[in-house]
């Protein structure tokens, strides 16, 4: 999925309906508000991205590809289905899967371990990914094995241009 780019507020409406919808606390719909309110001031107000991250993608064999060009990431919100397995959701530096070949990189890696967590990260200056984002879901933190859907997160992110 290449960049689409909108007004960010576009992509904040999105998030808003997202957050909702999934139920979202207010510390984390509070944190969303913030990181919109240094973009619009300290950041001249980027056009941004809005990409849902889905349980039934997460883990697909190769993971969701959520970009496929370079990109910023300004946040992620996840909230975990109603199981408690651990999961470790990656999100990683590539534009094609979840090989972890030389030349990708596993940029973040964000726990929700219990029934229904609600988890969210936020970089108010962007974190590069230089080759594209995707996401995938583990039962291990270490990447070793594949998450079932039944137990991984639904969510979000907002990207920017590179």
């Amino acid at each position: 999925m290449s960049l689409s780019l909108v007004s960010a507020n576009l992509a904040w409406q999105e998030a808003k309906i997202a957050m909702a919808s999934l139920g979202a606390k207010g510390v984390h719909q509070d944190a969303f508000r913030a990181l919109k309110a240094h973009l619009s001031q300290l950041k001249a107000n980027p056009n941004l991205q809005f990409v849902p991250i889905t349980a039934t993608s997460v883990d697909d064999a190769s993971g969701q590809i959520l970009a496929d060009v370079p990109c910023k990431l300004y946040g992620v919100f996840l909230k975990k289905q109603a199981t408690d397995t651990d999961v470790f959701l990656a999100l990683i530096d590539d534009a094609t899967d979840d090989t972890l070949a030389a030349a990708t990189t596993v940029v973040t890696v964000l726990p929700v371990t219990q029934a229904s967590e609600q988890m969210s990260a936020l970089y108010p200056d962007g974190l590069a990914m230089t080759v594209g984002v995707v996401a995938k879901a583990y039962t291990e933190f270490d990447g070793t094995t594949d998450s079932s859907s039944a137990d991984t997160p639904n969510g979000f992110i907002i990207i920017g241009a590179a």
